[in-house]
């Protein structure tokens, strides 16, 4: 079994492959990050009869059952990447760049249906860097670098995406739900971060109509919108409101209420197309 990879921006986590700890593939995440290559970190895991140990390179360990091991793995890792982004600001967010280019963001808040619309952009041939968070610094905007967590409530509202979960890992998170780890490389394109600009913003709102509705939103309206977003422990300074500020100086500001996912998909691609049109005119 190959060493399982895990990256954020900045760092490299490698575990070695074991078959009975497969299950920790849920937390693989394998994309080309912009910049220079780092040395891996190696996270040795070791079992003890039905408990595992995994010895991370901070010097904890984590044991327990496997599932436990590797549910406090993918927090690991995210803290780790939070903490190393500490002069950006995160915002929860999917980013992913149309067939023609156009780097887009949609920004939202939990079960604001980044993930199911991430997924139905995929389908029609976009290109994914994440959907879990953004962070934005002084060089642009970067996604987490993360798979699609595909929750099972998800699928049962869109059978059509069921296909996807064949052979994704699984984890039942905190006990509760079960989500898929899906790798946006199974779509057949490459799987790519690195910081830059966006070319349009969407703020997501979930509409509880099977219609969904794009309307144009101010900068104002928008940095509204980014403020409740912002996710921090720290409070909110003068770089931080900067950085806010540089998101909404996208050229095209959108508030999309999603409804049905095929007609979701399509007005985004409609709205964009209609942007291209207007501006070759």
């Amino acid at each position: 079994m190959r060493d399982i990879v895990v990256r954020t921006l900045r760092r490299e986590f490698r575990i070695a492959g074991q078959p009975e700890a497969s299950l920790l593939r849920y937390v693989e995440a394998r994309p080309v990050i912009d910049g220079a290559a780092v040395a891996p970190q190696i996270v040795n895991i070791e079992r003890n009869q039905e408990f595992f140990r995994a010895r991370l390179p901070s010097g904890r360990s984590l044991e327990g059952t496997l599932r436990y091991v590797t549910e406090h793995l993918d927090y690991f890792v995210e803290s780790c990447a939070r903490a190393d982004e500490a002069d950006a600001v995160s915002l929860p967010a999917a980013l992913l760049v149309s067939p023609d280019g156009q780097r887009v963001l949609f920004a939202g808040g939990r079960k604001s249906g980044k993930t199911t619309l991430a997924l139905g952009l995929l389908s029609a041939g976009w290109t994914f860097e994440g959907d879990a968070r953004v962070f934005i610094g002084a060089d642009g905007v970067a996604a987490h670098p993360r798979t699609l967590r595909v929750p099972q409530s998800l699928v049962w509202r869109h059978s059509c995406l069921a296909h996807l979960l064949d052979g994704a890992p699984s984890l039942a998170v905190d006990g509760l739900e079960t989500f898929f780890a899906v790798d946006p490389r199974r779509w057949g394109r490459e799987w790519s971060i690195a910081a830059g600009k966006v070319d349009a913003v969407f703020f997501l709102e979930n509409a509880d109509s099977v219609l969904s509705a794009i309307r144009r939103t101010s900068s104002d309206e928008a940095f509204g919108r980014a403020l409740q977003l912002f996710s921090s422990t720290l409070p909110l300074t003068a770089r931080y409101v900067s950085l806010l500020r540089s998101i909404v100086a996208a050229p095209c500001l959108f508030h999309l209420e999603l409804g049905a996912l095929e007609g979701a998909v399509g007005r985004v691609v409609e709205t964009l197309q209609a942007i291209n049109l207007r501006a070759s005119d």
